[in-house]
């Protein structure tokens, strides 16, 4: 399902030009790229969402290949068009990587896709590094199984 364009009045626009966000971070924030969620992902940083600095908030899930490569990225957000524009670029450059190169995406990486963001904003970009590397980590801890005492089930 395609989603709509998030459609801003002529005065959003020049805000967000007038605070200092790029041309390719509004582009992101209207088109609501890689915004939602992947049916049944191998992981969903979901229990949680990671708290960036200010407040903003992320989750992201994934869809991991057998071969290791990230098939599909999404992600979720509250907050502002920073913390909404690095989840796009993030998913967007995650995808079709492995799990070792995408755990290698730095907030560098994502200030030059994104063509930079207002000095204030800056951190939008570590929450979404730190995101997607905690749902790496989430994906790649081993699975613990134990035996219920109770029902005598594993879980």
């Amino acid at each position: 399902m395609k989603r709509a364009l998030k459609e801003l009045t002529a005065e959003e626009n020049r805000l967000l030009k007038e605070a200092g966000y790029s041309d390719k971070v509004i582009e992101l924030y209207k088109k609501k790229v890689n915004i939602g969620l992947i049916e049944n992902p191998d992981v969903a940083l979901s229990e949680r969402a990671y708290t960036g600095s200010i407040g903003d908030a992320m989750r992201i899930y994934l869809r991991i290949g057998r071969n290791g490569i990230i098939e599909n990225a999404k992600f979720q957000y509250l907050g502002c068009p920073g913390a909404a524009a690095s989840g796009s670029a993030i998913t967007a450059i995650a995808k079709g990587k492995t799990l070792e190169d995408a755990k290698n995406i730095t907030e560098q990486d994502l200030l030059k896709e994104l063509q930079g963001l207002p000095e204030s904003k800056q951190h939008c970009t570590k929450l979404a590094v730190t995101t997607l590397r905690e749902a790496i980590e989430q994906y790649e801890k081993p699975k613990r199984i134990r035996l219920c005492e109770t029902c005598k089930r594993t879980h």
